[in-house]
């Protein structure tokens, strides 16, 4: 696996590097990570609510009611990590060269805004995650900004600017990654017997179900796996990215996750711009990263089903040492 950027959420770097024992070492958090310190100046929740991921996702989901977005927790290294997608409305998806500092500021300023709301409104947040991973795509689910937050850098902060919360993520020796670099690509005109990604994730949903802590969203031009074989003549990778939780190991079998891969798939088959890759996140209850499965768009545009077993690569977390 070829990785072009070792601190994406989506990318294996974060998770086959340092969950699968691709570098061999294995560093999962415990079930409850290592809460960030909080202060009086941000309201915290009563010594009798339970601080849990699922509450804090719960409220997440509140907080950013009404936006096109997805929110879902789980292990990136040791770090217990809170990751929002969201679609940006105010970047224009065909923005040219000469809007292109303004088109970053404003992925940039999206980013640090929700991680901060998130922090500052939702007290458990400190109690529960280390990080927060944010993603600002736009309508056409183009990348323009996507980073490793944090928590502890928002704590205490009173209405800050962009500056200020560029600085009080600096402050914790976080570099921020880079806005997008490149303009983006014209709209293609899709095949009539296209479906859009809107569809392709209701499908998806549906047949997860109602379950919480599940995703899915799509990324285009972050370049996150490099496959090999992208499809023909794409100006930009086309990434779909996939979580759903399992009670136990035995339902993270080889089998069972093939099975529901097999359904991505098949949702994903008639999308335009067609897919480059797929990955899957299986998480356990308490959001340690069980499985991690990479399924090459080739595959998928080819409409092979059920999955070649071969061409999927699935990686199974090694289980944590005990004290």
């Amino acid at each position: 696996m070829i990785l072009k950027y070792a601190t994406s959420i989506a990318a294996a770097a974060a998770v086959c590097v340092t969950l699968a024992g691709c570098s061999g070492q294995a560093a999962l958090p415990s079930s409850e990570p290592t809460p960030s310190p909080t202060t009086a100046a941000i309201p915290t929740p009563s010594p009798s609510v339970n601080c849990t991921a699922a509450l804090v996702l719960a409220q997440v989901d509140q907080l950013l009611a009404g936006q096109d977005f997805e929110a879902h927790y789980l292990t990136i290294g040791a770090k217990f990590t809170l990751s929002v997608w969201l679609v940006d409305p105010e970047i224009d998806p065909a923005t040219p060269l000469s809007g292109m500092a303004a088109a970053d500021r404003q992925a940039l300023e999206s980013g640090l805004s929700i991680s901060y709301r998130i922090v500052d409104q939702i007290p458990c947040a400190q109690r529960v995650f280390d990080q927060v991973n944010p993603m600002i795509v736009d309508g056409r689910f183009q990348h323009w900004y996507r980073d490793f937050l944090p928590v502890s850098a928002f704590v205490g902060l009173h209405d800050p600017t962009t500056d200020d919360l560029i600085a009080a993520v600096e402050a914790t020796g976080t570099a921020l990654e880079e806005p997008r670099a490149t303009v983006p690509q014209a709209a293609q005109t899709p095949a009539a017997s296209s479906c859009g990604w809107s569809e392709a994730r209701a499908a998806i949903h549906a047949y997860f179900g109602a379950e919480g802590n599940t995703a899915a969203y799509l990324i285009i031009g972050s370049r996150l796996v490099d496959q090999g074989s992208p499809t023909p003549n794409a100006p930009d990778d086309v990434g779909v990215e996939v979580q759903w939780p399992v009670r136990d190991t035995a339902e993270a079998a080889d089998p069972l996750v093939l099975e529901r891969l097999d359904h991505v798939a098949e949702a994903l088959a008639c999308l335009s711009p067609a897919v480059d890759s797929l990955e899957a996140f299986v998480v356990d209850p308490a959001g340690r990263t069980i499985v991690y499965a990479v399924v090459p768009g080739s595959i998928i545009r080819a409409r092979m089903t059920p999955l070649p077993p071969g061409s999927v690569r699935v990686y199974h977390m090694p289980a944590l040492a005990q004290p």
